[in-house]
């Protein structure tokens, strides 16, 4: 019996630009994270790019709060997400790339690194 992988699912709040939009999704495989990275980054997206950032997003969405004009919750589907304007889709893309590669601040704090270990050095002599 080996190990089994864990899809880990990152909540992404976008409440600041967005009022109330939380997205959950799915953490991407570093190809995969990598293929996004190097579109978003582009200075010109054209529509195979486009198609593929919606693709990307719509295989990794879990669930949104994201509510049609009248206030009824849609589907976190391909469609759905097809249907969003350049810019949202960008900004969840960004968010996403951006907690899936952030290192928490607090990550380490707590270590000893560069410390001394307590009580005298090993003495070494040559053999």
């Amino acid at each position: 019996m080996g190990h089994r992988k864990k899809i880990k699912i990152i909540t992404i709040d976008l409440n600041d630009k967005y009022e109330g939009l939380v997205v959950r999704m799915k953490s991407p495989s570093l190809g995969k994270l990598r293929r996004l990275m190097g579109t978003i980054n582009r200075d010109e997206l054209d529509t195979d790019l486009i198609d593929g950032i919606i693709t990307l997003i719509a295989e990794h969405l879990v669930s949104w709060t994201l509510e049609d004009e009248e206030g009824r919750e849609l589907p976190a589907t391909a469609d759905e997400v097809g249907d969003l304007d350049m810019v949202m889709l960008l900004d969840i893309s960004n968010a996403w790339v951006g907690n899936v590669t952030n290192v928490d601040a607090d990550l380490g704090k707590d270590s000893q690194s560069g410390e001394q270990f307590p009580g005298q050095p090993v003495t070494m002599e040559a053999l």
